[in-house]
């Protein structure tokens, strides 16, 4: 049967453990299992995204999806709508003065009309109406990326979205990322770029450079710049200090946050020249593409200028070399 076991931390600094599993499209009889913590279950939104994309999917094929080990532990994940999109009925005892949410719940998104009102929700319900700067740059990424997946995916399903503010801890920063199961990023740049065929981590190299794919990019993102979005929201989360991970077929990729101390900040056109920077040959791989980052919010003072620095960076196929950031 094809199983996914949740790790006690789910997150981008967890990548790895999250999504190298050997049996997470394996064509079985059975239902599809989904496997949590017996007692405790930390997930961030890469997971959630890729959960709901998984559960969808095997939906699809006419599996039902069971879920292991559901108890009061996973309160968090249903009151951002997994059990919703799993189609599991979920009924947490409730908790008395539960903390305000600051997220985006997981949202699935079919069509290019969609995106606006997913966009237009991330102020309301992130709380950032106070921060206009850090606003502008997750509305941006969430744009970009969502309609990265509709023009490129090839999902039926669409993509999964969500989003969460951490201010409870440091650093403050807005965690987000969006899932599919399409066609994943080697066979759509495979029709352009044919050395994108050679393997997966050859075709997430590619998708991450500048000039590869897409038109350049205006600051709040349009409907024809959609190829162009992994870069730009790579060097975000780069430039911000935060953590930029991409699964797609048997590759992962993850960009580690920038040192504490780290005054001066490098950005690399070439993902790969970047020393902060891990790629995974994993055992199964992902039916599609999960794309997950943070933007340290406390980063942001003038995202105009700090958007503007970026564009000004995207060279032509052949640059190479690293660009400063301070």
């Amino acid at each position: 049967m094809a199983i996914l076991s949740v790790p006690n931390s789910a997150t981008l600094h967890q990548l790895r453990r999250f999504v190298d599993q050997p049996r997470l499209f394996r064509a079985e009889r059975g239902p599809a299992v989904l496997e949590f913590h017996p007692q405790w279950a930390h997930m961030e939104p890469l997971a959630l995204a890729a959960i709901a994309a998984w559960g969808k999917w095997w939906r699809r094929q006419g599996k039902e999806i069971t879920v292991k080990n559901l108890s009061n532990h996973l309160r968090y994940a249903a009151r951002m709508r997994l059990f919703d999109h799993l189609g599991v009925h979920y009924h947490p005892a409730q908790v008395e003065h539960e903390e305000a949410g600051r997220f985006l719940p997981i949202t699935q998104v079919s069509r290019r009309e969609e995106v606006g009102p997913v966009i237009g929700d991330v102020s309301a319900l992130l709380h950032l109406d106070d921060d206009p700067e850090s606003l502008a740059a997750v509305q941006y990424c969430v744009s970009e990326l969502l309609r990265n997946v509709l023009e490129h995916s090839g999902s039926e399903d669409g993509a999964f979205v969500c989003a969460h503010r951490y201010t409870e801890s440091e650093p403050h920063r807005v965690s987000i990322a969006v899932a599919d199961c399409g066609q994943g990023i080697a066979t759509h740049l495979g029709h352009t770029h044919k050395e994108a065929l050679e393997s997966d981590a050859t075709a997430l190299d590619l998708a991450m450079r500048p000039g590869i794919t897409g038109a350049r990019p205006g600051p709040y993102g349009t409907t024809d710049n959609a190829g162009a979005g992994l870069f730009i929201t790579r060097c975000i989360a780069k430039g911000t200090g935060g953590y930029f991970g991409l699964v797609s077929g048997a590759a992962a990729f993850r960009q580690r946050r920038s040192r504490s101390n780290e005054d001066e900040i490098t950005l690399y056109p070439d993902p790969l020249e970047d020393p902060r920077h891990d790629m995974y040959n994993l055992a199964s791989g992902w039916h599609g593409t999960v794309v997950a980052m943070e933007i340290r919010t406390d980063r942001i003072a003038d995202y105009g200028g700090f958007f503007q620095w970026i564009f000004k960076q995207i060279p032509s196929r052949k640059t190479k070399g690293k660009i400063n950031f301070t």
